[in-house]
Formats: C-alpha cells, sequence, structure tokens
C-alpha cells in the first residue's frame, strides 16, 4: 500500500479533513447545488448527472468511492443494475463494504497501474483523478471499460498542481480574509487567528500526501481530446478552497452575520470565475468518446422540496430603506438605460441586508419586483454599483467585505 492509500485508508484522517475543508458549511453546499443545478436545493449527483446516464438497466462503476457515499445514493434508481465502486485506500472500500446495500461490489483498486474489469454504460470519478500520477494509463483503463455509447462523469478539482495558484488568487484570497472579523478567523485545528493565509510549497504538499493534485491542471486538456464535452459546469473552490480550509467551521448556519459573510464571499469567487477573471479549480462535467451517437437525455424525476425550505420571510430589497439618487433621471449624465447592476451584484446587496436580519430561512427569499424597483433606482444615480451597495449597508463587518471586495474587483475589458 502506497503512502497515500495509507492515509486515505486513515479513518480518522478522512473525518478530520471532512470536519476543516471548505465544504463542511452548509451556505457551501448551497452555492455549489445552484452552481450545477441551477437550485440551491438540488445536488449534482440526483439533479444533474441522471441527465447523461440514458436507458434502463444500467451498470455502472465509481472511481474513488471512499467509504460509499455516492454510489449508496446512486444505487436507489431502479434504472442502475448494479454499481461497481473502487478505491485505492483498502480500509476505506471495507468500511464501504460494511454499508453495501444490494446491487453493490467494492474492489480496491489503483488507477496508477491496475486494470479496470468489466465494461459499464456510465463510469463516474469523483475526487480521483487529482489524485492520479500516470493519468495515460487511467484514462486509457477508462476508455476501455466505458462502452462505446457510454457517458463519463467527472467531478474533479482541476486546479493547479499541488495548489500552486498565483498571487492573484492569494492576493484575493488575503483581503476577503483580512475583512472578516477575528471571531472567524479562528482556527479548527491550533489556537492561532489567522491574519494571512500562504500558499504551500511543493514540498510541504509532497510531505502531507504525495499524490495531492499531483497532475490536477492536466486533467481537463486530457478529458477534451478523448472526449466530447456534453455539458461543464464551473463551480469555483479557486478562492475558497483555501481561504476558508481550517476557518469554516466558525460559520454557523444560523448565524444570520456569518452566513451572509460567507456567501457574499462565495457570490464574489462566482462573478470571478463567470467573469473569466479568475478560472474555476472545481468542474463536473459530462462526457462521451468522440463519434459517440446523440445522447436523449433522461428526464430527471425530482422529489418536491420540502416546505420548510420557504419560510415566509420577506425579501430584504422590499424592506430596506430607499436611497434618494444624488442626481435625478433627467440631469444624470449617464443615461439609466446603460446602468444596470449584475444579477450577483443585486445578491450581494441582498446578502449585506440579510446579516442585519435576526434570523435567516434556509433559501434567500428573491423578489424579481424588488430587483426591478431596485434597478431603476440605481438607473437614476451615478455611483458604481460597489458604492450603491456600501450605501445600502449598514453592518460594520458586511461594510469592510465589501470595500474588500471592491479594491480587488478589476472588470472585464
Amino acid at each position: 500500500m502506497t503512502d497515500s492509500a495509507k492515509l486515505w485508508s486513515d479513518a480518522a484522517f478522512t473525518h478530520r479533513l471532512s470536519e476543516v475543508s471548505w465544504m463542511a458549511a452548509l451556505p457551501v453546499l448551497l452555492h455549489l447545488n445552484e452552481r450545477s443545478t441551477g437550485h440551491p436545493a438540488r445536488d449534482w449527483l440526483t439533479a444533474w448527472a441522471p441527465r447523461f446516464m440514458p436507458g434502463h438497466c444500467l451498470r455502472v462503476l465509481v472511481l474513488g468511492c471512499g467509504e460509499g457515499w455516492l454510489e449508496r445514493a446512486l444505487v436507489r434508481h431502479d434504472w442502475i443494475a448494479h454499481i461497481d465502486a473502487c478505491d485505492f485506500a483498502a480500509d476505506a472500500v471495507e468500511r464501504a463494504k460494511a454499508l453495501a446495500p444490494p446491487r453493490i461490489d467494492y474492489h480496491v483498486l489503483d488507477l496508477n497501474r491496475e486494470e479496470i474489469d468489466g465494461s459499464y454504460d456510465v463510469i463516474v470519478a469523483h475526487a480521483v483523478l487529482h489524485h492520479i500520477e500516470n493519468l495515460e494509463h487511467a484514462f486509457g483503463e477508462i476508455d476501455r471499460a466505458l462502452k462505446p455509447d457510454g457517458t463519463l462523469i467527472v467531478n474533479e478539482y482541476a486546479g493547479p498542481n499541488r495548489f500552486q495558484y498565483g498571487d492573484d488568487v492569494l492576493a484575493i484570497m488575503n483581503a476577503l480574509l483580512g475583512a472578516l472579523p477575528a471571531h472567524l478567523r479562528r482556527s479548527m485545528m491550533t489556537a492561532r487567528t489567522y491574519e494571512t493565509k500562504e500558499r504551500p510549497t511543493v514540498e510541504e504538499m509532497i510531505r502531507n500526501d504525495p499524490s495531492e493534485a499531483v497532475r490536477a491542471e492536466e486533467l481537463l486538456p486530457m478529458l477534451a481530446t478523448r472526449y466530447d464535452i456534453l455539458d461543464r459546469r464551473d463551480l469555483g473552490g479557486t478562492v475558497m478552497q483555501h481561504l476558508l480550509y481550517d476557518i469554516v467551521g466558525n460559520f454557523r448556519f444560523d448565524d444570520p452575520l456569518a452566513r451572509s459573510l460567507l456567501e457574499m464571499m462565495l457570490t464574489f469567487e462566482g462573478a470571478l470565475v463567470d467573469e473569466g477573471l479568475i478560472p474555476s479549480d472545481f468542474v463536473i462535467c459530462a462526457a462521451r468518446k468522440k463519434g459517440a451517437p446523440p445522447i436523449s437525455e433522461r428526464k430527471v424525476e425530482l422529489p418536491p422540496l420540502p416546505p420548510e425550505a420557504f419560510e415566509t420571510m420577506r425579501d430584504p430589497l422590499l424592506k430596506a430603506r430607499r436611497v434618494v439618487p444624488e442626481r435625478s433621471m433627467r440631469a444624470s449624465a449617464t443615461p439609466p438605460a446603460t446602468r444596470k447592476m449584475a444579477q450577483w451584484q443585486l445578491h450581494l446587496l441582498r446578502l449585506a441586508l440579510l446579516a442585519e436580519t435576526p434570523r435567516r430561512t434556509p433559501l434567500n427569499p428573491c423578489s424579481r419586483a424588488a430587483e426591478a424597483k431596485e434597478q431603476l433606482q440605481f438607473a437614476t444615480g451615478h455611483e458604481t454599483a460597489f458604492k450603491w451597495i456600501l450605501a445600502r449597508a449598514a453592518n460594520v463587518h458586511t461594510r469592510a467585505m465589501l470595500e474588500a471586495m471592491r479594491r480587488v474587483y478589476i472588470p472585464p475589458a
């Protein structure tokens, strides 16, 4: 067993990692849901991936199964006949076996050197390929095991090798970190309070886990040479993965200020990714072999959302104090039609206002009428979007966060 396999077999290590990693906070998961499916209460595995698994009696292979949560969720579908799941961490595979329902078989497999047995309609690679050094072998085995008309689903970190992100990302990270109150910057593992975050060295990465992000930045180019991409969703994580590591537990979901600050940062990162100002380090893709016949997407039948997701709460834009434009519409030097806040900027304003409420509902209330009124008021003024939002926000911490964002945001040309 390799050093990395021993590490990922250790239940204490994987459990602790799940507590301090950026995805340990519910607002992060809601944000990733929205970026993958368009709705914060719909996740990628149940509301996105099944679209690309057409047919019945499907044989599915899960790569990087860990302790088995993914295949246990997938096997609930009656159109899946059988799932094989594998991982290089033998002890994790044993724990998955102990929880396995019928129609799932487990195997220990090292994608760096071992062969995949079987032929599959769907292969799901989840958080595993960025740990593979011999990517050529791994993709060769995936190619061989995937049926000619099969689908490859990839959910991976595809950012810089060994987390060697650029100085621009580091600067954004520390600007946002510096705007957080001290109690949200406290380490979960030590007694320190972070003043800044530092980029790990390559030597530190290798010492901690030789497999971590070993050739991650080559994943998507290699995938594109072998497959036609049916759909790709950029999830972000470029800044937030590293910023939130070891402090994520401080952002309590039932704390309106902490939750709003977290959601503001996630919204800002999403805007930077969507506007091409930073890359997306986390990506989900559905792909088919080049030359495969067109796919007829499965219609996904989703259960109704729970009623508690829609507790009664007015859109904060409706009850916020009205901003009186410094110039009238007639006197404005900029025609109103050309002045409009982006949707993410409206969302930042909404979140800044929600930070001042005594409690928050599970999902943010959103009124199109309130947005239209806000846009009209903004159009008649002459402030920039960030200055406009700052004029509406009263909380000192949300204002500090907005100021940090304003300083680092350079709109695309």
